[in-house]
């Protein structure tokens, strides 16, 4: 049998290991890891470029070069003047219009039209359509705001990622967005592709 000392004891840990794990807990969703990042060069000669987009039901992180983009669920080459292939569950094929930053075509059976404008300032503005709605992306060093078909995002560059709330057909997300460091004077075509198809699904 315990003696009265051993059981005050163990009741008093108890109770601080409760209050430990309701402190955890009100804290909210932690950020997590950056990617491993490639040097600003690189990023702007198109090659070693990441995106990684996290929500609670979703955590994609994606490798993009010049000719391909791949991550789990996403498979994208440029082939023959266009990007093809699969992402998000959806297949992908847009023009690319050489010298305009323009991309069109479809993704799923909507049609899609994305226009890397140049950079204005600190901020890159996408903007076209997607998934039957208007794009509207602004990206900056310290924001990340706009539309991208069904959702709309309003996240702040912190620890690494642009994080914040987005809402998807009126469901609200905790969503972490993480992008080669350095804001381009424009995207290149693969990267266009995947941001604004892991953005808008």
């Amino acid at each position: 049998m315990r003696s009265p000392f051993a059981q005050r004891l163990g009741c008093s840990l108890g109770v601080l290991l409760l209050c430990l794990g309701t402190a955890a807990g009100a804290r909210g969703p932690e950020a997590p890891p950056a990617p491993e990042q490639e040097p600003e060069e690189a990023a702007e000669r198109g090659e070693g470029q990441f995106l990684r987009v996290q929500t609670a039901k979703q955590d994609v992180s994606v490798r993009i070069s010049s000719e391909s983009a791949v991550g789990p669920g996403v498979q994208l080459v440029r082939d023959e003047g266009a990007v093809r292939g699969r992402a998000a569950g959806q297949s992908v094929y847009l023009r690319i219009a050489k010298g305009k930053g323009e991309l069109d075509g479809l993704v799923g059976s909507e049609p899609a039209w994305i226009s890397s404008a140049s950079k204005k300032g600190s901020s890159l503005r996408l903007e076209g359509t997607f998934g039957g709605g208007t794009l509207a992306l602004d990206v900056s060093a310290k924001e990340l705001t706009g539309t991208v078909g069904p959702c709309t995002y309003d996240l702040d560059f912190k620890d690494e990622a642009y994080q914040g709330v987005r809402v998807c057909d009126g469901e609200r997300q905790h969503v972490w967005v993480f992008l080669t460091p350095g804001i381009p004077e424009q995207l290149s075509p693969m990267l266009a592709t995947a941001l604004v198809v892991l953005l808008g699904s």
